[in-house]
């Protein structure tokens, strides 16, 4: 056989077995149980979430945390969860940052904030009151008011979304895991607060109703 020809053989065969190798690689590594991606599952096996289930946002975060804890049970009694998550405060805000030569506002600053912590059932904390914040800007102009309130509705929708992972990935993290594990083993350094004994009241929409937007022209 020619020398050369020999050659491009075995040059095309190493291209060929390189993707067959990769694909190998990865099933070796996917029937080890490793998760290239992803979050680490909560460490307790049950979970009370005291964000109202007919919100949009308490929707959202049990959906996000079955996904990425699925061995862990969401409880709608908080006396026979492990851990509970108390929502302390939720709230929205429209702020105007910007006015036109006739006073009227141009730009509004939105703000999405949640303030929650993470106890167990003996009422140790486990994540301390923390809180978790969403801002954008929006260009505003009263001649197309209704839909810049749609396009306000749909930014405030994707802060939301926005927090709801960065509360799962802060729920899941391994200073979490930890603190659990020294409230297991009956650690007295934690600190205590009183635990949800009943369920939240029914969703009020008005944190999260849209701002009114007024269109009155304004004076420096």
């Amino acid at each position: 056989m020619n020398p050369s020809a020999r050659a491009s053989g075995i040059a095309f065969l190493r291209r060929g077995a390189r993707p067959l190798l990769g694909l190998v690689l990865l099933l070796s590594v996917a029937a080890c149980g490793f998760a290239m991606r992803g979050t680490t599952p909560l460490p307790f096996q049950t979970l009370y979430i005291g964000i109202p289930d007919n919100s949009r946002f308490g929707a959202e975060v049990r959906r996000a945390l079955r996904a990425a804890s699925p061995g862990t049970a969401q409880v709608d009694d908080p006396k026979a969860a492990q851990v509970q998550l108390q929502q302390l405060r939720q709230e929205r805000s429209a702020r105007e940052v910007s006015l036109n030569a006739q006073g009227r506002v141009e730009e509004y600053e939105l703000m999405v904030r949640f303030v929650f912590r993470l106890v167990d059932a003996q009422g140790h904390v486990l994540l301390p009151d923390t809180t978790l914040t969403a801002v954008r800007e929006m260009p505003y102009d009263d001649q197309v008011a209704q839909a810049k309130e749609g396009e306000m509705e749909t930014l405030y929708r994707n802060m939301q979304q926005s927090l709801v992972s960065r509360l799962v990935r802060r729920l899941t993290a391994p200073d979490v895991a930890e603190a659990f594990e020294k409230a297991q083993a009956g650690d007295q350094e934690l600190e205590i607060v009183p635990t949800i004994q009943q369920t939240p009241r029914q969703y009020d929409p008005a944190p999260w109703s849209t701002p009114d937007i007024d269109t009155t022209p304004r004076s420096w």
